[in-house]
């Protein structure tokens, strides 16, 4: 079994625009560390409300970061895929908001998501089985010829191992950040003025995953658990807990990991929509014509995650 992210997100981060209002805007192209980052690894900071902040993503693999920032501390959102990464964001973070994040708190444990957390230089937030994760990230060979070994023995994609080499040249260093503070189903973080809620939902992409909400603000940070699991397969008890807890939120703005773009609620209602339809056509074995990627891709991974478990 895969147990590293191979891309099998909702959709490549590049690949659809959904429109997005930005309030401000702040240009980066790697920080201090632009000689060490991927030619295509150039990002735009957003303003998206009055307290939090967000980064989309860009290729090879860095996801969406976040930033919420209050009166007395700013925690960032995911730490990104290097050091390079987090140190690009944390740049822009401080050229549009004069701070810097006393804390980074981790929707899951996926190398895109952590390995730029000890850049971060602050407390690491964590759901419990994301900090095992951490310590076993930490002892693992990042080496070309690591990162070989564990696509040969299938315990890594070869995209991964692409990815990985793209984001950091060889030799590499990666340094993986423990965790500081560990929970378990949720946590509550005051920033003054603004609060931050950790909650651990799980799911087909990740066992740990967990989604932050921002309040007052009405975000929801989502991580990957929109997606399938790295084999690129869901389930229908998955999907119907996701449903229920991002819908059942009061979120006005919705941020995925691998989607560059803040979507709506009306667009997140429809997403679930086409995720609705396709499990239900899968299960009754009902061909449909897919009207979209997204309705594509979940007809696949439904498609896979019955055949798994038949």
């Amino acid at each position: 079994m895969l147990n590293d992210c191979c891309r099998a997100t909702r959709r490549p981060a590049w690949a659809s625009v959904r429109e997005c209002h930005p309030r401000e805007l702040v240009e980066v192209a790697g920080g201090d560390s632009a000689r060490d980052t991927p030619a295509s690894a150039v990002s735009t900071l957003t303003r998206i409300t009055d307290r939090v902040y967000w980064m989309p993503p860009v290729p090879p693999d860095r996801p969406s970061l976040g930033a919420v920032v209050g009166d007395r501390r700013t925690v960032m959102l995911d730490a990104g895929s290097s050091a390079a990464h987090a140190r690009a964001f944390l740049d822009a973070l401080f050229a549009a908001s004069g701070t810097r994040p006393t804390a980074v708190v981790y929707t899951h444990s996926h190398w895109d998501h952590v390995l730029g957390g000890a850049e971060v230089g602050g407390m690491v937030i964590a759901h419990a089985l994301t900090a095992e994760r951490l310590i076993e990230l930490a002892e693992r060979d990042w080496s070309d010829e690591g990162l070989d070994r564990r696509v040969a023995a299938g315990l890594s994609s070869p995209q991964h191992a692409a990815h990985v080499k793209a984001e950091m040249p060889s030799p590499r260093k990666v340094e993986v950040a423990p965790a500081d503070i560990v929970f378990h189903d949720q946590i509550e973080i005051d920033l003054g003025r603004v609060t931050v809620y950790v909650r651990h939902v799980g799911g087909d992409h990740s066992a740990d995953a967990c989604v932050i909400y921002v309040e007052p603000d009405r975000v929801l940070f989502l991580g990957d658990c929109v997606s399938a699991s790295p084999e690129g397969a869901m389930t229908s008890e998955s999907a119907s807990e996701l449903r229920d807890v991002i819908l059942g939120s009061a979120a006005e703005h919705y941020i995925e990991g691998h989607h560059e773009s803040v979507s709506s609620r009306s667009e997140m209602e429809t997403l679930f929509d086409k995720m609705e339809l396709a499990e239900r056509a899968v299960r009754d074995g009902v061909a449909i014509e897919p009207s979209d990627d997204d309705t594509q891709y979940f007809v696949d991974a439904f498609r896979a995650g019955l055949s798994a478990t038949s």
